[in-house]
């Protein structure tokens, strides 16, 4: 889980330092109210995965538990055979 974590910051920070600083200027005007308008999209977005999230949240939990149980399941069947 660790080594999963450690790659996605590391990915993160490589994604992020990529878009900053190997970006070219551009002369491009951004409309304020299609900013407001993008705003509102990702405002939405966020929204709605948190009241998912929320709603589904003990499915969502028993899921991942019931794949730790069987992982540990076939562990024990292993180390029985």
């Amino acid at each position: 889980m660790r080594i999963r974590l450690g790659k996605l910051i590391c990915t993160v920070y490589f994604t992020f330092f990529v878009i900053v600083f190997l970006t070219l200027p551009v002369s491009a005007y951004i409309d304020p109210a299609t900013t407001a308008m993008l705003t509102q999209i990702i405002a939405g977005i966020f929204i709605t995965l948190g009241v998912t999230v929320g709603i589904f949240r003990r499915k969502i939990f028993m899921f991942f538990k019931n794949l730790s149980v069987k992982r540990t399941a076939r562990k024990i069947e292993k180390e029985n055979k």
